[in-house]
């Protein structure tokens, strides 16, 4: 049996459909740490990063898990977007005394919080858009110039839309090798 054309065009769709597949099952991961983060130096006070955290131009077609570490006990980590880093930027510090403005119980977080823990860190679902790690200190003001090494790691794998977008590339790469037999 030989194939013509279409044939040889399906059996790269199919190819392709395969590897797709079993590259999103393996999934990659990659780490980096987060940079810029002031010292959280003011008590009831957030504290966000200069720089956004990475971030996943394929949100739809692929699916990103972001999980954030840091190596102290006394301070919490927190995400969130754009919009909630600016509001917070904008307050004026005398409203952060007594949980106003922007701690730890009221920022809008999209992920973490001021119940998260260093030990174990937490786990996010990336989204579209752009977001900033919030940082402040559980137990008061922690000394200027105190250090916090926060890290995260990012998991790329298969969304849904994915897995069906490969199903169907498959299907058609099958269909031509089927009609593309002489």
């Amino acid at each position: 049996m030989a194939l013509t054309g279409r044939g040889k065009f399906g059996v790269g769709l199919t190819g392709f459909a395969v590897l797709f597949l079993v590259a999103g099952m393996i999934g990659f991961t990659f780490e980096g740490e987060v940079e810029g983060v002031p010292t959280p130096n003011a008590p009831n006070q957030a504290f966000f990063s200069d720089e956004p955290l990475p971030s996943n131009p394929l949100i739809g077609i692929l699916s990103t898990e972001l999980t954030l570490t840091w190596d102290r006990d006394d301070v919490w980590i927190g995400i969130v977007d754009e919009d909630e880093k600016n509001r917070c930027n904008d307050v004026p510090p005398t409203y952060f005394a007594g949980g106003l403005g922007c701690d730890g119980a009221s920022s809008n977080f999209v992920a973490g919080d001021s119940s998260a823990t260093a030990d174990t860190g937490f786990t996010w679902e990336m989204e579209s858009g752009t977001y900033f790690a919030a940082l402040g200190a559980k137990d008061g003001a922690l000394a200027e110039g105190t250090e916090v090494n926060i890290e995260y790691e990012a998991h790329i794998g298969h969304s849904l839309l994915s897995i069906v977008g490969s199903m169907f590339i498959l299907g058609i790469g099958v269909t031509l090798i089927y009609y593309g037999r002489e």
